[in-house]
């Protein structure tokens, strides 16, 4: 696993020169300052001119660059420019930009992700349940949908989430209820899976993998969440039976990288639902730490599992949480609201926090030139 910069001949030396390649999510500003209190030296760069990691006294530079939905090729010179002008040792992908640039060989020699034949194995739902079966591993009954008559021909009678092939979170996702109509919004222009509907708890994972070995494992509950699904409140669990399910694909694949899995537990079964090959809010679980500085940058490093029970929230979005429950939910939520610490704000680097009212202003212009809702904004030139 390449981490340095083809200047320096010592792979260990730090402080690493580290680009991050998207500064837009909370992920990326919480990562940025892990990796600075683990001494290394953070670069940006993002498609957006104005992002939070920008105004991150963490990040020494911020680069734009073109949207790799739009000008792939653009989007990979500008990368390749950024890694030799900054003398750039690591690349970390944090969104789905990471296809985008494990299709360029010399980007990946230097990049802390799975090869791109993985990448598409875990990112794609039919063949990660493919995988998942031949491996021994639990996952819902599962059918590719090509077309049309292959969802009507489901069986009705039990309830299935339609999903695409190539999707993310809930977007376009359907549930298939019996006695109902399919959906008439429903687009058969790309490929769906039909995943036989489990009803149980919901858990998350963040790994980090070194040529196969898990080095460091986190697990956290969905509770909070703002469209029932993306995570506002993360508090780390321990759960070896993830860890365990984990360990297997990362050794049966080889995998050196970052991989997040979506679990549903029931009584007699963990079931992986999906495949995140990538960064994801597990990340907030390390805050204020050194150790993914460490794993990120050292194959030799020791493992490191989050604490359990740090817990971090997304302020903006747990003040957006919708009350639909009773009394007592809404105050285990209130107090978690105000005992857990907000990934953005810190009072040693106040720019991220300060700039909100900036940023949001500079969103909604974005919103208006591109015809887009915020939500769609963030991932739209990003989203392979």
């Amino acid at each position: 696993m390449p981490v340095r910069h083809p200047e320096n001949n010592q792979p260990n030396t730090y402080p690493k020169r580290i680009l991050l390649t998207n500064g837009r999510f909370p992920v990326a500003l919480d990562l940025s300052r892990q990796l600075k209190r683990a001494g290394h030296k953070v670069y940006v760069l993002d498609p957006m001119h104005f992002h939070v990691c920008k105004f991150s006294r963490n990040v020494r530079k911020s680069v734009k660059v073109p949207a790799p939905r739009e000008d792939f090729e653009g989007f990979l010179k500008a990368v390749k420019d950024a890694v030799q002008n900054l003398k750039i040792d690591l690349v970390i992908p944090l969104h789905e930009e990471v296809f985008y640039l494990a299709q360029d060989q010399d980007l990946a020699k230097i990049m802390f992700a799975a090869d791109y034949h993985t990448l598409l194995i875990l990112h794609n739902k039919w063949d990660f349940s493919l995988q998942m079966e031949a491996l021994g591993l639990d996952v819902p009954e599962t059918h590719l949908c090509s077309h049309l008559r292959d969802v009507r021909n489901l069986d009705r009678g039990v309830e299935w989430a339609l999903k695409p092939v190539f999707g993310r979170a809930c977007a376009n996702m359907f549930h298939l209820k019996p006695g109902h109509s399919l959906p008439e919004e429903l687009d058969m222009s790309e490929k769906y899976v039909a995943q036989r509907w489990i009803k149980g708890k919901q858990l998350c994972s963040y790994a980090v993998a070194v040529n196969g070995v898990v080095k460091g494992c986190g697990v956290y509950p969905v509770i909070d969440t703002i469209d029932g699904s993306s995570c506002v409140y993360f508090e780390a669990v321990d759960h070896p039976g993830i860890r365990r399910y984990i360990e297997t694909i990362v050794r049966e694949l080889h995998i050196t990288g970052q991989v997040a899995f979506d679990f549903i537990e029931t009584s007699d079964r963990l079931v992986a639902i999906e495949c995140n090959p990538r960064a994801t809010s597990g990340i907030h679980l390390y805050s204020n730490t050194t150790w993914l500085g460490e794993l990120f940058t050292n194959p030799e490093a020791i493992p490191r599992d989050p604490l359990v029970g740090t817990n971090r929230q997304l302020a903006p979005g747990m003040l957006m949480w919708e009350h639909k429950s009773g009394a007592k939910v809404w105050f285990q939520h209130m107090k978690r609201l105000v005992t857990s610490k907000d990934v953005i704000f810190s009072w040693k680097d106040l720019g991220p926090s300060l700039m909100q009212p900036f940023l949001l202003t500079s969103y909604y212009d974005l919103c208006r030139k591109k015809h887009l809702h915020l939500p769609e904004l963030f991932q739209w030139d990003m989203i392979w």
